[in-house]
C-alpha cells in the first residue's frame, strides 16, 4: 500500500478497499459455489435444504467471534494489547468449539432443528453429519480473523486477499472431488469442504502475519494505547451481542419458512438467495475495517460517507439488472443447477433484497464511524431493532398474506436492514460532532 496522503482521497480509499473487498468476494462465491455443487448431487432438493440448515447454524454459534476482525484492527497497537486480544481469542474459541461438539453430538441438535426450527424430520440427520463435519469452523475463523485484523492495521491489505485464495483452494478442492466421487452426501460435504477451507485461511494468514508478530507488535506501544481485558470486554461485547443478535434472526427465518406456503421450496430456495445477496452485500462488508482503519477528522468523515454512498448505489444497481433481466434465470438455472420450479419462484424475493447491498455498505460506514469513537452500544440496539422488524413482519406476513413464504422473508429481510441504517443514522450524526469538536481543538487558530 502507498502511503497515507494528508488529505483522504477517492482513490486512496479504493486502493485500500479493494483487496479487503475481494477477500469478501471471495468469500461469497463459495456459497453459491457450494449450493451448485450439492444441486447437481443425489436429491438435490432435501440436502440443499439440510445445508441451508447447517449453515444457519454455523453462523449463529460464530457469531461471537465475527467482531474480533474490528476489534485487532482497532486495537492491537502493540506487545501487550495483541496480547490480549490473543488471549481471549484462545478463550472464546475454545469454548465455542466445545460447546458445538456437545450440541452436535446429543439430543439437542434434533431438539432445535426439528422443535424450534420446525424443520421435516428427512432434514435432521443430514444436517447434523454437514454440522458435525464443521467443529474446526469458529476456531479457525476467529484466529484468521485477528490476524487479518493486524494486517489491515498496519495496512497490509494486499496480504488480506492472498489468505482468502488459500481457503477458497482448499474448499473447492474438497468440494470438487467429492462432486467427482461422492464420498458424502451433499450437504455434509459442503460442511467438510467449509472446514478445509477456513482452516488453510487461518494458516494462511498466520504465515502473513508473522512479520508484524515479530516487528511492531513485539514492541510495547504507549501506556494510552495498552488495554485491560475488562477494557476489552467492554469494547467487544456490544458488538459481539450485535452479531448474536443478527444471527438468531436467520434460523428463526428458517423457522418461518419451515410453516409458510411451499415450505420445502422456500427452504431449498432460501440458501441461494441469501448467498446471491450476500454476494453482492459482501464488497460492503470490508468497508467497516476501512473506515476504522482510516477515520481520523471530519475531512475523512466526509470522504469515507461520499465512497460508501458511490459503492452502495453502484451494488444494489446491479442486483436489481440481475432481478429484472434473464440474468435471474441464468444464476439460478444454469449457474446454480435449480429445477424450473425454484427458479420460476426466485425473481421476485431477488427484487425484493436488491437493496441491501447498499444497505450493507452504508451500515458499515455507520458502523465504522462508531467504532471509532468507541461507541460500540448504539450498534448493537440497530441490530436489536433489525432483528425485531425482521421477526415481526416475517409474522404478521405468514398470518395475513397469501404469499410464497420466500417472498415473505426477502421482504422481511429487506425492512429489517432499511430500519437497522435509519437506526445508526441517528448516532452517527452525533459521531461527527465529535469529530468536529476534535478538529476545533487542534486546529492553530484556536
Amino acid at each position: 500500500m502507498p502511503s497515507r496522503p494528508a488529505l483522504l482521497s477517492q482513490r486512496y480509499i479504493f486502493r485500500f478497499w479493494l483487496p479487503l473487498a475481494l477477500m469478501w468476494l471471495m468469500m461469497a462465491v463459495e456459497q453459491p459455489f457450494l449450493a451448485a455443487v450439492i444441486a447437481r448431487m443425489d436429491e438435490p432438493v432435501h440436502q440443499l435444504a439440510a445445508f441451508g440448515i447447517t449453515f444457519s447454524l454455523a453462523l449463529l454459534i460464530e457469531s461471537p467471534i465475527i467482531m474480533l476482525l474490528t476489534a485487532s484492527t482497532a486495537l492491537a497497537k502493540g506487545k501487550q494489547s495483541y496480547g490480549q486480544l490473543l488471549r481471549f481469542t484462545n478463550l472464546l474459541s475454545g469454548v465455542i468449539t466445545a460447546f458445538h461438539l456437545v450440541f452436535v453430538l446429543t439430543p439437542a441438535f434434533s431438539w432445535f432443528v426439528g422443535t424450534v426450527i420446525g424443520a421435516p424430520k428427512a432434514l435432521i440427520e443430514p444436517a447434523r453429519l454437514s454440522f458435525l463435519l464443521m467443529f474446526p469452523w469458529t476456531a479457525a475463523v476467529a484466529y484468521r480473523r485477528l490476524w487479518q485484523g493486524v494486517m489491515i492495521r498496519f495496512g497490509k491489505t494486499d496480504q488480506v486477499g492472498l489468505t482468502m485464495i488459500a481457503r477458497l483452494v482448499a474448499t473447492g478442492g474438497v468440494a470438487i472431488a467429492g462432486l467427482i466421487w461422492n464420498f458424502l452426501p451433499g450437504a455434509a460435504l459442503a460442511g467438510l469442504a467449509l472446514s478445509a477451507g477456513v482452516i488453510a485461511g487461518a494458516a494462511a494468514a498466520y504465515l502473513w502475519t508473522r512479520p508484524i508478530l515479530r516487528g511492531p507488535l513485539s514492541q510495547p506501544e504507549p501506556a494510552s494505547d495498552q488495554i485491560s481485558m475488562r477494557y476489552l470486554l467492554d469494547f467487544y461485547i456490544p458488538l459481539a451481542l450485535t452479531n448474536i443478535i443478527n444471527f438468531i434472526g436467520r434460523p428463526l427465518l428458517t423457522f418461518g419458512l419451515s410453516r409458510s406456503l411451499l415450505a420445502l421450496e422456500s427452504l431449498a430456495l432460501w440458501p441461494v438467495l441469501l448467498s446471491l445477496a450476500f454476494l453482492f452485500r459482501s464488497v460492503g462488508f470490508a468497508y467497516q475495517e476501512v473506515v476504522v482503519a482510516l477515520i481520523d477528522d471530519e475531512q475523512s468523515y466526509l470522504a469515507l460517507r461520499r465512497f460508501a454512498l458511490i459503492l452502495g448505489a453502484a451494488t444494489s444497481a446491479l442486483l436489481i439488472l440481475l432481478a429484472v433481466t434473464p440474468l435471474n434465470d441464468l444464476w439460478y438455472g444454469r449457474v446454480s443447477g435449480l429445477t424450473p420450479d425454484l427458479v420460476a419462484l426466485s425473481s421476485i424475493p431477488t427484487l425484493l433484497i436488491a437493496l441491501t447491498p447498499a444497505a450493507a455498505v452504508i451500515i458499515a460506514w455507520q458502523r465504522g464511524v462508531l467504532v471509532y469513537v468507541r461507541r460500540t452500544r448504539p450498534i448493537t440496539v440497530a441490530v436489536a431493532l433489525n432483528v425485531t422488524v425482521l421477526i415481526a413482519a416475517m409474522w404478521l406476513g405468514m398470518q395475513f398474506l397469501p404469499v410464497v413464504g420466500v417472498t415473505i422473508a426477502a421482504a422481511a429481510y429487506m425492512l429489517a436492514f432499511l430500519t437497522e441504517s435509519g437506526f445508526l443514522a441517528t448516532q452517527t450524526h452525533r459521531a461527527r460532532q465529535k469529530l468536529m469538536i476534535k478538529d476545533q481543538k487542534l486546529s492553530p487558530t484556536t
